[in-house]
């Protein structure tokens, strides 16, 4: 049930032991802003969106400050705005929803603590382990393929669908969240 390995006592239940230097993640909601950065050691997506505030490596840690592409002012200052056009995510009626190209999944996080469940979706890319940064973080992430039809789950699995800079016609095809 747990995705990290047990203590070396109970080692012989681990089927992966994790990589050498692993460390337990830091738990939520500390984790949603930083992680350790022994556990997911991806310097190259620093490097690449430092301009951007993904994410930033201090000392042993990676912070995560909540910026990013589409986020200018912060993720929290982004969800804000969608709340004012959409208040269902507010009086509890959209309670999942799937982030399709969610990055480090800063708005998946934001969305958690505003009691939205959601799905972060990355594609395995040059960013390399994007999915990895959401999960050892707390934030539920699965790699994916956006698929050029549609997206691997049944209709009506999310409540909200979300991509900032992908580019899906969600409404062509009534994607939206339905009521």
């Amino acid at each position: 049930m747990e995705r990290h390995c047990p203590p070396v006592f109970d080692r012989k239940e681990c089927l992966i032991p994790p990589p050498d230097g692993y460390k337990p993640p830091i738990r939520w909601p500390k984790s949603r802003d930083e992680c350790r950065y022994r556990n997911v050691p991806y310097d190259w997506i620093n490097k690449q969106k430092s301009n951007q505030n993904w994410l930033r490596k201090q000392g042993e840690k990676f912070l995560f400050p909540g910026g990013g592409t589409m986020f200018p002012r912060g993720v929290s200052a982004y969800v804000d705005l969608m709340q004012d056009m959409i208040p269902e995510m507010k009086d509890g009626t959209i309670r999942t929803a799937i982030d399709t190209g969610c990055g480090v999944a800063s708005w998946g996080g934001d969305l958690l603590d505003r009691g939205i469940l959601t799905v972060s979706l990355a594609p395995r890319d040059n960013h390399e382990a994007q999915v990895q940064f959401a999960l050892e973080r707390g934030i539920p992430a699965i790699l994916g393929i956006i698929s050029t039809q549609r997206l691997p789950f049944p209709s009506h699995s999310f409540d909200m669908a979300h991509c900032s800079r992908c580019l899906i016609p969600w409404t062509e095809f009534d994607l939206c969240f339905a009521n």
